[in-house]
């Protein structure tokens, strides 16, 4: 009989709170529901077997998008960096990167996507303090007060690489990767996101588990997806105002 497969990619929830969300919410009894993760994604897939399988994957497919919304990055074959990077370009987002703890992992999951020179203007891997303050113009004041880790650095990293470039957002990222370096206040897997753009400012601080490659790892997906979600938002106001 025929036979059809959905993959659906889930990025910002657990795998239980994936599955108590779906909950065979409305999925067709025909549609077999199964799991795979990995770090930092989910996998939800569907299956279907007989002549109205593809029918009864796109109805499930339509009850996963219900309950999951926003988290859904990607289908089948699509992964975060390609729909964030299609989506910049579709918005017409600009972008330059600010990474220390990421090493340029976020300039390199972007630049495997083929016309990311469309949106991504620069990357900057300000590891050392001196790099932060020659090539980003960070205060001194502010690493000696708060630290190259803190909600304050992260800021001024992505205030001195968007002036710098001119372009719509500037990101950055500092953390603790691991599996050293990390305090009482700070513990490894401690991470600032800072973002600017003309639409707002936004940094967070985030614990992040997992060894030295899962935190960068986590932290380049979070940075992926903060940009995937605001070209959304760009790009449903462009269609309000049409």
């Amino acid at each position: 009989p025929l036979q059809y497969q959905r993959v659906i990619t889930v990025f910002g929830l657990s795998e239980p709170d994936v599955e108590t969300r779906i909950n065979r919410n409305g999925l067709p009894a025909a549609v077999e529901l199964a799991f795979n993760v990995e770090p930092a994604m989910v996998h939800v897939k569907l299956r279907s077997k007989g002549e109205t399988a593809q029918k009864q994957i796109d109805r499930a497919e339509l009850a996963v998008r219900k309950t999951l919304n926003g988290h859904i990055v990607g289908i089948d074959g699509d992964t975060l960096a390609a729909s964030t990077a299609r989506l910049l370009t579709n918005a017409g987002i600009t972008l330059a990167l600010a990474e220390s703890c990421t090493g340029g992992l976020i300039a390199k999951l972007l630049t495997d996507q083929p016309g990311s020179s469309s949106f991504l203007e620069r990357s900057v891997v300000s590891y050392a303090n001196s790099a932060k303050m020659s090539c980003l113009n960070v205060d001194q004041k502010i690493l000696d007060q708060y630290g190259a880790v803190s909600s304050e650095c992260a800021e001024a990293m992505a205030k001195g690489v968007h002036a710098a470039a001119h372009t719509s957002i500037g990101l950055a990222v500092t953390g603790i990767a691991g599996p050293e370096g990390g305090t009482v206040d700070k513990p490894v897997g401690t991470v600032y996101l800072a973002m600017i753009s003309p639409w707002g400012e936004r940094v967070e601080r985030f614990s992040f588990s997992g060894s030295r490659d899962q935190v960068r790892l986590r932290t380049a997906y979070t940075a992926l997806d903060w940009l995937r979600r605001l070209a959304i938002s760009r790009l449903s106001c462009e269609e309000q105002e049409a």
